[in-house]
């Protein structure tokens, strides 16, 4: 039976996921840093005149299939080998990643004060 903990790391796998390819396409691009969200979003709507927020998507995945098909198109990735990439974090990568994401956002309240 899928629990709670299963889902924080099915969905912070996807997250990891689209980060990548996005930072993975920025450089084949030849930016240092891969695209920005913004980048991404402008594209996007370009290419599939589709309004994405892709700031929301990585930090909560939990879109439908037809943006799963779209972003797959748009990075040039294969459904089959995007979820192959998501199932191949390994629970300590996706443990570390969660700690960082939330020391980030613990970080970002401090300075707000």
């Amino acid at each position: 039976m899928i629990d709670k903990k299963d889902i924080l790391y099915y969905s912070t796998s996807i997250e990891m996921v689209l980060k990548e390819l996005r930072k993975e396409k920025g450089m084949d691009q030849g930016k240092i840093k891969g695209l920005s969200q913004s980048d991404v979003n402008i594209e996007f709507a370009q290419k599939y005149e589709i309004i994405i927020n892709m700031g929301r998507m990585e930090s909560k995945p939990n879109f439908g299939i037809i943006k799963l098909l779209y972003l797959c198109d748009y990075f040039g990735i294969s459904t089959v080998d995007f979820f192959k990439r998501v199932l191949t974090k390994e629970k300590k990568e996706i443990i570390e990643f969660i700690k960082a994401k939330e020391e980030e956002k613990r970080n970002r309240k401090r300075t707000k004060k």
